[in-house]
């Protein structure tokens, strides 16, 4: 009975000691499966190949981004002024939203061995390549290709800063808290990184507005600062005026900015279409320096039988029409934005 007793008390405890073997086992097998698959920077930092973030993101004072098609940009950092290709003034919310990335990005997750192959072939054939610099050193570069399934992951590889040579392991990247992936974000198109703002006078620093509508010279006119107030003239000649109307139409010039410029894919078949039209108007803004922005607008023809809403033809398009601004280029134009500029003399009298 006592031996009976005591192999029933072995087999318990060896099935105890099993079993709490089992379960550590399954739990560091967990852990595990988790920092392989899960882990971010934080948890292996020594791993260079994952190390994406640019912690001193303020150092940065050059990017450049190209892709596989030979579209690129440089963004350069000047007296505090990002420009683009170095003559237009960048977009500061898309920097900064780069410079954000380029911080804050983290590792999601790692691309399994079964993956890898396809990942790495997707990556040499359709990237981006960022390259981020200070003082023309190069801080950090990496390859930036598509989207996970889910669209909630960027797939990445990082480039060794001082070889040259790609890590032979890509990763699957996002932000915290951001949902989406990442690769727009590195948009290499020049223009999609230009500040498009035509006229910005937050503080009304405005000397002198033109308006002329060609096929309606009765509407043309003229503000003038003479001494400390605004006149009004028409064929150089001052006319009566009413001050407060010529205030408020000034204010309207704080932020006024043009939807998107045409790329020269289309920009000369547009301006061929353009050419058999009248101008519709012409607007000068010249500043308190004496510079002067200029804007000529032509109303965007419709293809021919379109109709609106109730079935009535449409000649134009309601909503945009084409501009010549920024030196010579062909931008589109919303009317909600040009509307409250586009008036007539008779409305400042």
């Amino acid at each position: 009975m006592a031996l009976l007793f005591l192999e029933k008390y072995v087999f318990q405890n060896n099935m105890k000691k099993q079993l709490t073997v089992f379960i550590i086992s399954f739990f560091f097998l967990i852990i595990g499966g988790y920092f392989f698959f899960y882990s971010t920077d934080d948890n292996l930092s020594q791993e260079d190949a994952r190390n994406f973030g640019i912690k001193e993101i303020n150092r940065i004072d050059k990017i450049f981004l190209a892709d596989k098609k030979g579209t690129q940009v440089t963004l350069t950092k000047e007296n505090d002024v990002w420009r683009v290709n170095g003559n237009y003034v960048a977009r500061e919310i898309r920097i900064q939203t780069l410079l954000k990335t380029a911080k804050k990005i983290k590792v999601k997750q790692r691309v399994t061995k079964a993956q890898e192959v396809r990942i790495l072939k997707n990556l040499a054939t359709n990237n981006i390549k960022a390259e981020f610099f200070s003082k023309n050193n190069l801080v950090k570069s990496y390859f930036i290709g598509s989207a996970d399934g889910s669209t909630t992951g960027t797939y990445m590889l990082l480039i060794d800063e001082e070889s040259g040579e790609n890590f032979t392991t890509p990763f699957l990247t996002h932000l915290i808290g951001f949902e989406g992936y990442l690769t727009p974000r590195y948009e290499p198109n020049p223009n999609t990184w230009r500040d498009l703002k035509i006229f910005f006078f937050p503080k009304n620093a405005i000397q002198s507005v033109k308006l002329e509508y060609p096929s309606a010279p009765e509407n043309n006119f003229e503000i003038k600062l003479e001494k400390s107030d605004y006149a009004l003239f028409q064929k150089k000649q001052r006319v009566i005026s009413n001050p407060i109307a010529i205030k408020n139409y000034l204010l309207n010039f704080k932020s006024i900015a043009a939807e998107n410029i045409l790329t020269s894919s289309v920009k000369d078949a547009v301006l061929n279409k353009i050419k058999t039209q009248n101008i519709w108007f012409s607007l000068s803004v010249t500043n308190f320096l004496g510079k002067t922005t200029t804007v000529k607008g032509y109303k965007k023809k419709m293809p021919f039988g379109s109709t609106n809403s109730i079935g009535l033809p449409m000649a134009f398009d309601p909503d945009r029409f084409y501009g010549i601004c920024f030196n010579n280029e062909l931008t589109t134009l919303q009317y909600f934005v040009f509307d409250p500029l586009l008036i007539k003399k008779s409305d400042l009298e």
